[in-house]
């Protein structure tokens, strides 16, 4: 996103990061409140419980993991709340939950690197059948949209916002 200012006075536009932050932060959200459908179905109702459309999505039933999506989300919709108001340090959310998604996700990928060595080097009994699919959740998947958002916008990481 470029900021274009003729002065200190000129108010930046942040339409193309509220319209990505309310894009993002939704899908976090909706994925996050399946996730915790999941978890606490498997939970309170036992292991057989299904809810719809997590197989499609590959969702698994984990609660902590839906809380971090929650969170992610959460971020970014109080970017465009502040955004909406007029508060231009709204941006900030954005960014941060860039930043959040993207690390959550590189934890998830190095975790699935971790499962896929005792796979296939280890050949560890407990990960007989383990496919790269077994360990796929929205926490990466959804990571694209801040990927392609970190391409764009890395600029303004490193004090782009401030020149």
């Amino acid at each position: 996103m470029a900021i274009n200012r003729e002065s200190v006075s000129d108010k930046p536009d942040t339409r193309s990061a509220m319209i990505f932050s309310m894009i993002t932060g939704s899908l976090y959200i909706i994925l996050g409140l399946l996730q915790l459908s999941a978890g606490l179905g498997r939970i309170l109702m036992g292991p057989n419980t299904h809810i719809p459309f997590t197989d499609v999505l590959f969702i698994p039933a984990d609660t902590i993991g839906a809380f971090v999506l929650l969170l992610i989300g959460t971020v970014f919709i109080y970017g465009v709340m502040e955004m909406r108001q007029g508060v231009y340090e709204g941006v900030s959310y954005a960014y941060v939950g860039v930043l959040i998604a993207l690390i959550f996700a590189t934890i998830y990928m190095l975790v699935s690197t971790g499962n896929m060595l005792e796979a296939y080097v280890i050949k560890n009994e407990d990960y007989i059948g383990w496919t790269p699919l077994s360990d796929l959740r929205p926490g990466i998947y959804l990571a694209l949209l801040p990927l392609l958002a970190f391409s764009k916008w890395k600029d303004m990481f490193e004090g782009g916002l401030l020149k």
